[in-house]
């Protein structure tokens, strides 16, 4: 769970709307103030800047992403292990569409290395473990071998960003769980044995 305030919670929930709405340009701390309504000064008591604000949206979207690995049972074969990874963020992003607003918005990152850092450690961790589960199948002999795990995670998450922008751009018009899976199951037959 994390340690923010109920307020900081509901800071950070209405700058995740604020930049779904307006782009990042629209957040700004008056704009969430009066979303919330309360004063400016009142929102400083909670955060020192915009950029600690959306250092905390990234902060939270990195716990909920380690809460949804840790609750992936090992036991499961490597195909299902992903299916359930990528089906948890699937879920989330259903669940909060404004988010694809912030993971997939690189002009919040390009130009502040205060940003970008942790964003770019977050996406490395999360290629990591997802290219651990696929090492550990390939040895396991449930995932093919001459594919390099590398490769095939990015398979995993180009092709799971592409429709989630997709889902995105065309302002959340499709079923993206139903896309999602069939994606799942086409990369599933490119890697089974």
């Amino acid at each position: 769970m994390n340690n923010y305030t109920e307020r900081q919670n509901q800071i950070i929930q209405e700058s995740i709307q604020l930049i779904a709405e307006k782009g990042i340009q629209g957040l700004t701390i008056k704009n969430i103030s009066n979303a919330i309504g309360i004063t400016e000064p009142a929102i400083y008591r909670h955060f020192d800047s915009k950029n600690e604000i959306i250092l905390a949206i990234i902060s939270t979207m990195k716990e909920s992403t380690n809460k949804e690995l840790s609750q992936i049972d090992d036991n499961n074969p490597t195909i299902e292990k992903i299916k359930k990874m990528i089906q948890g963020h699937t879920n989330r992003f259903i669940k909060n569409p404004s988010l694809t607003a912030i993971i997939f918005s690189e002009e919040i990152f390009n130009n502040n290395s205060i940003l970008a850092k942790p964003i770019r450690i977050m996406m490395k961790l999360n290629q990591n473990k997802l290219i651990a589960m696929i090492e550990k199948g390939q040895a396991s002999g449930d995932v093919r071998v001459d594919i390099k795990a590398e490769q095939i995670s990015l398979m995993v998450i180009g092709s799971f960003r592409f429709l989630v922008s997709k889902w995105h751009i065309m302002n959340f018009d499709f079923d993206l769980k139903k896309d999602v899976n069939e994606m799942l199951d086409a990369i599933e037959k490119v890697l089974k044995v």
